[in-house]
């Protein structure tokens, strides 16, 4: 577009919405509107209110410019070099993610949640990590609009830091609150304390490794941020590897924060992993999901023991958000972490559970197991019940028809264990071929089993004697103790044990009634051929 005298604003504007419609890009009107304000330095409503405005030549060679970028399909918030979200303006770029109006949503959850509930729990501050922040839209909101909050944002992208850094230097004095880390997810914050300061802002050195062996992660002394951060939140990939994506999306922004494995899955599982030991108790867990993702996300929540599970709409009405809180009252982190290692290293775990105190072994070691049996003066030949963290661990254990599925699905974590066919062939133990499984109420029993795979669920009493109600009372009972430290100390609430239906025939038969009554399981109504 070559500039002539007496070009005006409005001439301006219909040039490019011409231009942008010959060239089928997307939206020309928008387009049109926002290059020739950014263009002539006004305001994309003075665009419309005063369009006699003249413009100069350099204003036009300046509008010509980007026009050439958005023809050539670069992203108009790239091509402008800025964005609003939320309160802010912010710098994008190639190096970065464009904020979305979906991501506004995850931030006014947090915000909206640290503003209500958390300020009023802990008025002195609140701590809040912001896991691959990119530009750093969602980190530098909160702390614009969360005066209590203390960020930490990380990012494994150094030139996605860079970015977030420049946005950081316009924030004024909110900026104080925030403090940038290079390193993969919860990673970058290793040896982070509280109290580090923005004024030494020191990028954390760290592996990009999946995290720690088994137990070790958990059982780590709370030091720094870890158990102590009230919300964390995070825009990650979740895009699958195979799937199509606009070419505006895909030809310009960053692939690494845009795919996540085969199924998308593959940030989700680490963050929702990894989060449940780094947040405090009562801690909020908030993030960004694909559409289709609400079910597999709330799943990977529940197998991991968080509390009051649950997704979110975006603007559109779509699966967008999800959002779920470490349980206030459990165990510590040194308690579980401690059991983990003691149940890999073969040995069996007394705890607390739903109802009584429970002796734990994991399921695989069947030498562990059967030192169960001997602990309880029990013999080999009756099955015991095996605990998973959900569907997925049942899943590589039993089979289930889909009316037993959908059994687990409308009761589970809770009170019913369902008797299925074994896979594999007959228990190496007891020599049946079915086993009972549960996943259990409890939140930090779920995330153990989430970390050892199933274990044992059976009452730790001597085979025909009362259990104790306190774990300790309990494993000084049995006939073999337990090894020091494998105790996880308190006492068993007491009721009503589960409900056990049988699920491997046709129709499901109620074998005992217990927390959940005949009359509320619902039995789903299948069709005989759907492999019931």
């Amino acid at each position: 577009m070559a500039s002539k005298d007496g070009l005006t604003l409005g001439d301006l504007y219909r040039g490019l919405r011409e231009q942008f419609a010959a060239a089928n890009v997307p939206d020309p009107e928008v387009s049109a509107r926002r290059i020739a304000a950014e263009a002539s330095g006004t305001s994309a409503a003075e665009v419309a209110l005063a369009p006699q405005t003249p413009m100069t030549v350099r204003m036009v060679a300046h509008a010509d410019a980007m026009a050439a970028r958005r023809v050539a399909g670069e992203p108009l918030q790239y091509v402008l070099g800025s964005w609003a979200f939320r309160e802010l303006d912010l710098a994008t770029d190639r190096r970065a993610l464009i904020p979305r109006p979906e991501t506004e949503v995850v931030a006014g959850i947090v915000i909206d949640w640290l503003n209500g509930t958390a300020r009023h729990r802990h008025p002195a501050g609140l701590s809040v990590a912001d896991l691959g922040t990119g530009c750093g839209a969602i980190a530098l909101s909160i702390a614009h609009e969360v005066p209590q909050a203390r960020v930490f944002a990380t990012d494994k992208s150094a030139d996605a830091l860079a970015l977030a850094a420049a946005n950081l230097a316009g924030l004024g004095n909110a900026a104080t609150r925030v403090s940038l880390h290079h390193g993969n997810w919860l990673d970058a914050l290793a040896g982070v304390r509280p109290s580090t300061t923005p004024e030494s802002r020191e990028t954390s050195a760290v592996s990009e490794g999946e995290g720690d062996t088994a137990g070790q992660n958990i059982a780590a002394a709370v030091t720094g941020l870890h158990g102590r951060l009230d919300v964390i939140v995070a825009n990650p990939p979740y895009v699958a590897d195979g799937d199509a994506l606009p070419a505006e999306v895909r030809d310009w922004e960053p692939h690494e924060a845009l795919y996540a494995g085969a199924d998308g899955l593959g940030a989700l599982r680490t963050i929702v992993r990894e989060a449940r030991g780094w947040l405090a108790p009562g801690g909020l867990l908030v993030l960004e999901i694909g559409s289709e993702q609400g079910y597999a996300a709330v799943a990977l929540a529940e197998a991991r023991g968080y509390a009051d599970v649950r997704i979110e709409p975006d603007l559109a009405g779509r699966d967008r958000v999800l959002v779920a809180t470490r349980p206030r009252s459990e165990p510590d982190n040194v308690a579980i972490g401690q059991a983990i290692e003691r149940l890999h290293e073969g040995h069996f775990v007394v705890a607390p559970t739903d109802t009584l105190c429970g002796i734990m072994a994991r399921y695989a070691d069947a030498d562990a197991v059967a030192r169960v049996c001997e602990a309880k003066d029990r013999p080999r030949s009756e099955p015991m019940p095996i605990l998973v963290s959900g569907i997925s661990q049942a899943d590589e254990l039993v089979e289930f028809s889909p009316r037993a599925r959908a059994l687990a699905e409308r009761h589970w974590p809770g009170g019913l264990t369902l008797v299925a066919r074994r896979r594999g062939g007959p228990d190496p133990l007891h020599g049946r071929e079915t086993l009972g499984v549960r996943a259990p109420a409890v939140g930090w029993l779920r995330w153990l089993i989430d970390e050892t795979g199933p274990v044992t669920g059976t009452s730790a009493n001597r085979h025909g004697v009362e259990t104790p109600a306190g774990a300790d009372d309990a494993a000084a009972s049995l006939a073999v103790l337990p090894v020091a430290g494998a105790v996880i100390a308190g006492a068993a609430p007491g009721g009503v044990a589960s409900t056990v239906v049988d699920v491997t025939g046709d129709q499901p038969v109620v074998l005992r009634e217990g927390a959940i009554g005949a009359d509320s399981l619902g039995f789903p109504d299948f069709p005989a051929e759907s492999g019931t």
